[in-house]
């Protein structure tokens, strides 16, 4: 049986939301902060759990990604609560641990309205920087009239300034993001909305895209979830749709095995824990739990649950970071303004 010990690393942050890894003066720490306005950034010692503040930050931060090889993070910053993200922006925040502390060193890469997620991409050229734009604009916080893109651009680690380009333009709804590395050692980007789920690929100096599956999209998870050898395409299906659901390759295309509920589903994860791969996810409605599934092939080239455990509810997630190496999930739990730590045994 799964045992889960829950640790509570800071609290009383409301909305916190964003939240990952970072690195500070060569230790491993947190990174996580508050979507509202004037909301906290904390950074916690991974080894001795320490709070540090860090200052600066207008709040509304959407996301945190590390940046290898440098002791920076990369965040949005600006996205507040409901959609109120035309002043979006991407920045960049240096990370030194002084003698009794940490101090930040805060840069703004580049203006970006209603940029939602961001990820970092190791390409045969290169290194760049994914952005997801929810839409063009919004004349409320119910318009969706316009439609998102996705926009890349060349990063260097000296670099002041990123300049994006549009590489895929026209998806309503645009929210899902997530990195894998293909056969060639090269990272391939999938990104979803409501058309469905896309793939872009660098090849020769170019992006090349191509939508892999056509059910509205707001999460995206691969793994092989099920031990049969192929990768499984998971989703939160709809825009924090309430089910999830995965999907089995199939002569060239994709085919649903299995479907899970998700209220108000807002976390998906794929991955390996305590040896053996895992699908995580989390709500913030209904009972607002996290929840880890393990799976197996079932008849008909179906899917099965061979294993449910609830790791949390009442928390309402918002993100979670997980590290397999000591099967441990950081996660930001929205509603009871806590940042949590789950070790798994």
């Amino acid at each position: 049986m799964m045992e889960i010990r829950k640790t509570v690393l800071a609290e009383g942050i409301p909305s916190i939301y964003a939240v990952s890894l970072a690195e500070a003066g060569g230790r491993p720490c947190c990174i996580a902060a508050s979507e509202e306005r004037d909301g906290e950034t904390l950074l916690v010692d991974c080894e001795t759990e320490e709070v540090f503040p860090l200052p600066g930050s207008p709040g509304g931060v959407m996301a945190f990604v590390p940046a290898a090889g440098e002791s920076a993070v990369l965040s949005i910053e600006s996205f507040f609560p409901v959609f109120d993200s035309a002043g979006a922006r991407i920045v960049k925040t240096v990370l030194h641990r002084r003698e009794g502390g940490i101090s930040a060193e805060r840069q703004i890469l580049t203006q970006a309205p209603y940029v939602h997620r961001i990820a970092l991409l190791q390409e045969e050229d290169g290194a760049y920087l994914a952005a997801g734009i929810l839409c063009r604009r919004k004349a409320r916080s119910d318009d969706w009239s316009m439609p998102g893109s996705m926009q890349i651009a060349p990063y260097r680690p000296d670099a002041d300034q990123l300049t994006l380009e549009t590489v895929y333009d026209g998806v309503f709804k645009h929210h899902a993001m997530q990195v894998r590395k293909n056969a060639a050692g090269h990272d391939d980007l999938y990104f979803g909305g409501t058309e469905g789920c896309f793939r872009t690929t660098r090849l020769k100096g170019s992006w090349v895209t191509e939508r892999i599956l056509d059910v509205p999209t707001s999460d995206i998870a691969l793994l092989d979830l099920d031990g049969d050898g192929r990768e499984e395409l998971a989703v939160i299906e709809g825009f924090h749709g309430d089910s999830a659901a995965v999907f089995k390759e199939d002569g060239g295309g994709y085919r649903r095995a299995l479907d899970l509920p998700a209220a108000f589903g807002h976390v998906l994860w794929a991955g390996t824990l305590l040896g053996a791969p895992a699908l995580i996810v989390g709500c913030r409605a209904g009972r607002k739990e996290l929840t880890l599934y393990r799976l197996r092939p079932g008849r008909g080239g179906s899917i099965e649950i061979a294993e449910q455990t609830q790791l949390d509810q009442g928390g309402a997630p918002a993100q979670i970071f997980v590290q397999e190496d000591r099967n441990m999930i950081l996660a930001t739990n929205h509603d009871t303004g806590e940042l949590v730590k789950y070790s798994l045994s």
